[in-house]
């Protein structure tokens, strides 16, 4: 993505959500075990529901209709909605009526601004799709999943191949560096504690992971993959 492309990408309403958030975790969260243990759930069940999604999502050429989305619409935005919910429920402050506002006023608004989003993306699939569209959003929820997969619609496997284009393997490392990041926050800045072994081998494993996505952004089109 050119610079142009990126500094506007980063002016899109949701991130006037999340850079406030952000901004208030970074400086005044932390987390712990008791948290981690509470939210852990919601984030990997996020990042497994990307992932599914990923292996048959075919964007705008076709109307997708397998695996997860024959039960939610918005499998994707369900999937972020999660890991959301889940850094909301790890992350912790001493400052417990502002975390609680915090983290409900960010929920609100990215429910609102998926909301607006799915309501824009309905009318150009509609246009786009018609009767096949109107059917299939007549049977299956936009984001709270059914339980009777819709049977209608073309129907393909999971696709490896799809899931690597779609890099989603970048925002699982990254979450997986920043949950180390506010460990290593918590224990050296706000506890006052040295790091143990797990703490160090946490610390390698991130800094690998880092390394990896470089590699990846310098060589990523030998490794993105024709559909």
């Amino acid at each position: 993505m050119h610079i142009p492309e990126r500094l506007k990408r980063s002016f899109k309403p949701r991130f006037a959500v999340i850079y406030p958030f952000g901004i208030f975790v970074m400086l005044c969260c932390g987390l712990n075990e008791n948290s981690l243990r509470a939210g852990i759930g919601y984030i990997i069940a996020g990042i497994l529901i990307r992932l599914w999604s990923n292996g048959y999502a075919i964007k705008n050429d076709k109307l997708t209709t397998s695996g997860p989305y024959a039960f939610v619409r918005n499998p994707l935005y369900l999937g972020t909605f999660l890991i959301a919910i889940g850094f909301v429920i790890v992350l912790k402050s001493d400052y417990p009526q502002l975390e609680w506002a915090a983290g409900s006023l960010f929920i609100l608004a990215l429910a609102f601004m998926y909301y607006r989003t799915i309501k824009a993306e309905q009318g150009m699939l509609l246009a786009r799709f018609g009767d096949a569209y109107r059917d299939y959003c007549h049977k299956v929820p936009a984001m709270i999943p059914c339980l009777i997969p819709y049977s209608k619609g073309e129907k393909w496997p999971f696709n490896l191949q799809r899931l690597m284009n779609s890099k989603e393997h970048k925002p699982v490392f990254w979450i997986f560096i920043l949950l180390v990041a506010f460990h290593i926050k918590t224990r050296v800045l706000l506890e006052h504690k040295p790091l143990t072994h797990k703490s160090l081998g946490l610390v390698v494993l991130a800094l690998i992971l880092i390394v990896l996505d470089f590699i990846y952004e310098i060589n990523k089109k030998r490794f993105q993959i024709k559909k």
